[in-house]
């Protein structure tokens, strides 16, 4: 479910940047987070590929603190955030009865998941919604899980967690090409 702008907006404001939401949490769960944020540097053609977009967009991490996929995604955003800081603003809130309309209006399969972000235009018109883990996650599980039984063709990526960060930026890449296409933002701006 795409949420309303008014409830985005006001969901942003009480979010906080990568840096402050990752030192608010305990502190046994912080490691994670800078672990996953050291190795998620950009390489040259990611770069030049987030700093090739144009259109400036917000997106809101809903995510816990404990939880390793919320680690991996937050950090690949931040990372992403930071190749084109003039574009995006990206900001955390933690899973807590402070947003419980946003858990509870977008559960995923019946249940409360996360990380949860939603993707929206510089005025906090939502794009998109994206929640859970990534395909190269789940493929992981199931392979764990299923053993020969998986229904996974894929060979496992050779780094798991930069292969996070590819799916993250194919994510961003697909709202920003949604912004730039967009009839109402290509008037506002006149291309």
């Amino acid at each position: 479910m795409l949420m309303t702008s008014t409830i985005l907006h006001e969901a942003f404001q009480h979010g906080l940047p990568f840096a402050q939401f990752v030192e608010a949490g305990e502190p046994h769960h912080q490691p994670q987070w800078h672990e996953r944020f050291d190795r998620l540097e950009l390489d040259e053609s990611q770069l030049a590929r987030v700093q090739a977009f144009t259109r400036p967009m917000k997106m809101l991490c809903l995510t816990g603190q404990w939880c390793g996929d919320c680690a991996l995604q937050g950090a690949a955003l931040q990372r992403i955030a930071e190749g084109a800081a003039d574009l995006f603003e990206l900001r955390f809130i933690p899973r807590s009865d402070e947003f419980a309309e946003l858990i509870v209006a977008n559960r995923i399969n019946e249940g409360y998941r996360v990380p949860m972000t939603w993707f929206m235009a510089e005025d906090f018109h939502p794009c998109a919604r994206f929640g859970d883990r990534t395909l190269s996650r789940y493929r992981s599980m199931a392979r764990k899980a299923l053993g020969d039984e998986a229904p996974v063709i894929a060979e496992p990526p050779e780094d798991p967690v930069r292969e996070v960060l590819g799916e993250m930026l194919d994510e961003v890449e697909r709202v920003q090409l949604l912004l730039r296409l967009s009839p109402r933002l290509r008037e506002l701006y006149g291309d």
